[in-house]
């Protein structure tokens, strides 16, 4: 997927640097080390249950999504997946491509072999992000100032 120069598209082991710099932006102090960070990236990446997608702009990464699904419960002919992060550059936002990021989860979310529950949570910033996407921000929980989000992808394809 192409957003104006930036291309969207699976991460590859050679991201690994370039993302982990943007992990120390999203959550400053990371506690882990490059190296660690790497190990722990190709596990990512080997896993058929996690997704993570990167938005390339002229040969540097803008932005990253990282999705994983923990597949389905006892009872359930569906899963439940859960976008853990969703990064973009400060330079970057406002561009289409948080927009692109989301959608290329959503598409790999939509391709499972099970239909599933996607959610995620929102930092009091990105709120409005994802209700400009047509979602409603859920502020009951245990964190009200970081609110869910869903996208029940049971019905229907995206």
């Amino acid at each position: 997927m192409i957003i104006d120069s930036a291309e969207v598209r699976a991460a590859r082991i050679e991201d690994a640097a370039e993302l982990y710099g943007m992990a120390n932006i999203f959550t400053p102090g990371l506690e882990m080390s490059v190296g660690e960070f790497e190990v722990h990236f190709r596990s990512l990446l080997k896993d058929a249950t996690w997704f993570v997608a990167v938005a390339e702009d002229t040969g540097c990464l803008t932005g990253y999504v990282a999705v994983q699904d923990y597949g389905r419960g006892l009872r359930g002919s569906f899963t439940v997946g859960r976008i853990h992060d969703l990064f973009v550059d400060p330079n970057a936002r406002r561009s289409g491509i948080g927009r692109s990021l989301v959608k290329f989860a959503f598409a790999w979310a939509n391709a499972r072999p099970s239909p599933m529950i996607l959610d995620w949570q929102a930092t009091p910033e990105s709120v409005r992000f994802y209700e400009s996407l047509g979602f409603e921000a859920d502020f009951v929980g245990d964190f009200p100032e970081y609110p869910g989000f869903t996208l029940d992808l049971r019905s229907a394809g995206i």
